[in-house]
């Protein structure tokens, strides 16, 4: 494993960390309750080593007019902008400072700012964790791919729509860049903030 952060080169992309993906939700996702710790400490540590952060959130009109095929395949409807699900997971929650990016189709590049904010934060390397591993993050990775970023996807911090689906996705998204999967432990490593210390730091956020 060839991982090195430069964190002024790097960005930590959460793609759709949403209360619709986790329990009770309209998206059943498989994995998501061992994703929610790992997540919580990934974050965590980014914000204590100042990295910039972006949160993704999928939002539909109630008047459901912005899906196109979306609903085509087995999703049912989701996110849309009037339902408690649509946002973000109260423990994933955006902080000020930090970049919220609402999107209508799987890509977080896709009729969205995300490439401009990029640029403007002077950003080449993503390192990218959400839900669901084989639709938005998948989507995300090609076109960062085809874009020229650098990306690492955590993939303990990944949950998808089935298990053979979420090992196909993180297998094509290695095949783009051969050392792109990481986990949550490689991650806390580079940021120097143990996991220990990235709980209790969860811990102390929650009492206040």
């Amino acid at each position: 494993m060839n991982f090195n952060l430069d964190c002024d080169r790097t960005a930590l992309l959460i793609i759709d960390f949403q209360a619709d993906v986790f329990d009770g939700g309209a998206l059943q996702i498989v994995g998501t309750e061992a994703v929610l710790p790992k997540a919580k400490q990934v974050l965590a540590a980014a914000r204590t080593i100042g990295l910039p952060i972006i949160h993704t959130q999928e939002v539909h009109r109630k008047e459901m007019v912005d899906f196109g095929r979306e609903l085509d395949g087995v999703e049912p409807v989701h996110c849309l902008e009037n339902w408690a699900g649509t946002d973000f997971h109260p423990e994933l929650y955006p902080r000020d400072g930090e970049y919220a990016i609402a999107k209508r189709r799987y890509s977080s590049f896709f009729g969205t700012d995300l490439e401009i904010l990029l640029r403007g934060l002077k950003v080449d390397t993503l390192i990218i964790m959400g839900t669901m591993t084989n639709v938005c993050v998948h989507y995300t990775v090609a076109d960062a791919h085809q874009k020229d970023y650098n990306f690492y996807v955590i993939e303990d911090c990944c949950a998808g729509s089935d298990w053979d689906a979420h090992w196909a996705a993180l297998k094509a998204m290695k095949y783009l860049q051969r050392n792109s999967l990481i986990n949550s432990q490689i991650f806390l490593n580079q940021t120097g903030v143990t996991q220990q210390i990235a709980a209790e730091i969860q811990s102390i956020s929650r009492a206040h």
